[in-house]
């Protein structure tokens, strides 16, 4: 006989929920996942081991809490006696409808650090199928974390996956407010900020989320800045966007143009990576001088934002490294 105390129950919707608390050993033993699909009374989704890999190491990190229920279903016989407040059972389980990734990250960790370890249970007692299934689906109803809002949480909390992630955030940061940055007060860095349109429906700001993906393409390991400081990195960085709006200043400070939209910066900084052109041009030498001499070569370039509407950062790239082949054909052929 398998008993469960200290039952509190809640009704809503004329459904009786159980909530109770088991240590790590409990859910392992008592709990099941059956998946939509592949068992009869399942509703869970695909399982991913990695992700079941990564709770795992956070359950070691003492700074992790775990307060979300493990939701789900007392499945087979169960008894609930109200007085001792307690749950009782021969051979039922419970079905797990949240908390499958929690379950199987348990059986990664050793006895010894599985003991300090409970967690609160929320069970249904036969509920049907497709009342489960809709609960289940109601999770799509979340809303998930701003991504940044939680790029800001990261950057409080020191809680980067590499030290390329943060890296590339701090010269975001740097690029939103220092006074000699091109894009300062141009990025938006606030949870839920709309990008307004003005002028021929162009629109303003800079998405930070889009700009941190970019440079950590720009400042990992795959670039040729890698090679450098991070203090050299950075410089590089900060050169290109100046050169941008030294070798462009008219579409620089036009609405008309792409140049100064999140596809047009980002399309800038990807030439150290993706434009095999202009990394001929200036070869090793991430100098000013050289950056310039590269970003000038596609001083032809054509920013008008009526041809570059609808194509993608990485296609202005394309187009980006075509112009600056044809002038070095150009120059080749004068010589």
């Amino acid at each position: 006989m398998t008993t469960i105390g200290n039952v509190n129950i809640l009704t809503q919707r004329e459904v009786t929920i159980y909530n109770f608390t088991l240590d790590a050993e409990a859910v392992m033993s008592l709990c099941k996942v059956e998946r939509f699909g592949a068992d009869p009374n399942g509703v869970n989704r695909r399982y991913d081991d990695r992700h079941a890999l990564e709770i795992a190491a956070a359950m070691l990190d003492p700074n992790m809490l775990w307060p979300e229920p493990i939701l789900g279903d007392l499945t087979g016989t169960w008894t609930h006696d109200s007085e001792d407040r307690k749950l009782c059972t021969e051979s039922g389980y419970i079905s797990i409808d949240d908390g499958q990734h929690r379950w199987a990250a348990l059986s990664v960790l050793n006895p010894v650090e599985r003991a300090k370890l409970q967690f609160t249970v929320q069970a249904t007692m036969g509920l049907s199928f497709e009342q489960r299934l809709r609960v289940f689906r109601a999770q799509s109803n979340r809303k998930a974390i701003d991504p940044r809002l939680d790029m800001a949480q990261r950057h409080r909390l020191g809680d980067w996956k590499n030290p390329v992630d943060s890296e590339a955030y701090e010269l975001v940061l740097k690029l939103s407010a220092d006074i000699t940055s091109p894009l300062r007060g141009m990025i938006l860095l606030n949870e839920q900020e709309k990008r307004p349109y003005e002028g021929k429906h162009r629109p303003v700001g800079i998405n930070s989320k889009g700009l941190h993906s970019t440079l950590r393409s720009v400042l990992g390991g795959s670039s040729p800045l890698s090679a450098l400081s991070s203090q050299e990195r950075a410089r590089v960085v900060q050169d290109m966007i100046r050169l941008a709006a030294a070798v462009w200043p008219q579409e620089w400070s036009s609405d008309d143009h792409a140049l100064t939209t999140a596809r047009g910066i980002n399309a800038i900084l990807m030439l150290i990576v993706s434009s095999p052109n202009f990394r001929g041009a200036i070869g090793d030498n991430f100098s000013q001088e050289s950056l310039e001499r590269g970003l000038s070569l596609a001083k032809s370039f054509k920013w008008a934002a009526a041809g570059l509407r609808n194509i993608s950062a990485r296609e202005i790239v394309n187009r980006l490294d075509q112009s600056i082949g044809r002038t070095k054909r150009q120059m080749a052929k004068a010589a």
